[in-house]
């Protein structure tokens, strides 16, 4: 579950220093998302039967999901504040 997070965030960084927009989302919320989003991902996976623990498409999934959090939310800052 902490590597989990880990990865969650590391992608969170990743998504703001990418954002075409500049960096929309604070820091601290692209890592937030990026986390949360990689936690997300990883158990609604195995909720629904997926993927089983120790699985690639467990680190695929969590991932993915991190990084469509992260960029949602740097589209939503972008709205919100009016760019």
């Amino acid at each position: 579950m902490l590597g989990t997070f880990v990865v969650g965030l590391a992608v969170g960084a990743a998504s703001r220093a990418l954002h075409p927009a500049g960096r929309v989302p604070s820091l601290a919320m692209a890592l937030l998302l990026g986390g949360v989003g990689a936690l997300g991902g990883f158990y609604l996976g195995r909720a629904f039967g997926v993927f089983t623990d120790g699985k690639m498409m467990g680190w695929v999934a969590s991932i993915l999901c991190a990084a469509l959090l992260a960029g949602v939310g740097g589209i939503v800052g972008r709205v919100r504040a009016g760019r």
